[in-house]
C-alpha cells in the first residue's frame, strides 16, 4: 500500500508552512499550541492502531516510544535517561532535522517537535504526571537532537 512508504520531505514541507504559519499567528505562544495537541496527537495515533495504552512506567515510555520511532522511520535511535525529574531523549538522525534547519535559520525557534508531544502526552495521561518541555535543540552530529522533558506530580 502507498499509503505506507511516505517520503518525509513532503511531511517536511508540510509542517514547515504550518509551524511557519503558527509561529507568525502566535509567535513564542507556538509551543503552548503543540503541547496543547500533543494529547490530540496521541489519541489520534491510538485510532491509527499506534497504542501506547501499555505505558505505565517512565522506562515502558522509553521502550516504547523509542521503539515506534525507530520503527516509523523517524529516526534511527531514541535513547531515554532519567536524571532527576528530567526526562532527556537523544535523538540520532531526526528526519525532521533539515526542517528544524531551516525554521531555525529563519529566526524560528523549535517547538513543534513531534517527540516532545508524544512524550508529553504520555507522560502526562498514562503516568499522571506534569510534562512541560525544557529543552529542544540539535545536538552533536547533524541530524541529532536532544530532547529533554521535565516530569514532576500533578
Amino acid at each position: 500500500m502507498a499509503t505506507d512508504r511516505i517520503d518525509t520531505r513532503a511531511v517536511q514541507g508540510v509542517l514547515y508552512g504550518i509551524y511557519k504559519a503558527l509561529h507568525g499567528v502566535v509567535g513564542e505562544n507556538s509551543a503552548a499550541v503543540m503541547r496543547r495537541a500533543a494529547p490530540d496527537i496521541l489519541d489520534m495515533l491510538g485510532k491509527l492502531g499506534v497504542d501506547f495504552s501499555c505505558v505505565d512506567d517512565v522506562n515502558k515510555l522509553s521502550a516504547k516510544l523509542g521503539e515506534t520511532m525507530v520503527q516509523a522511520g523517524m529516526c534511527e535511535n531514541m535513547a531515554f535517561t532519567l536524571n532527576g525529574s528530567d526526562l532527556t531523549a537523544d535523538i540520532t538522525q531526526c528526519s525532521f532535522y533539515p526542517l528544524t534547519m531551516k525554521l531555525k535559520e529563519e529566526g524560528i525557534p523549535p517547538f513543534g517537535c513531534p517527540f516532545a508531544a508524544l512524550t508529553i502526552a504520555i507522560a502526562e495521561k498514562n503516568l499522571g504526571k506534569r510534562a512541560r518541555l525544557k529543552f529542544l535543540e540539535p545536538v552533536g552530529k547533524p541530524g541529532d537532537t536532544r530532547l529533554i522533558v521535565e516530569l514532576t506530580d500533578k
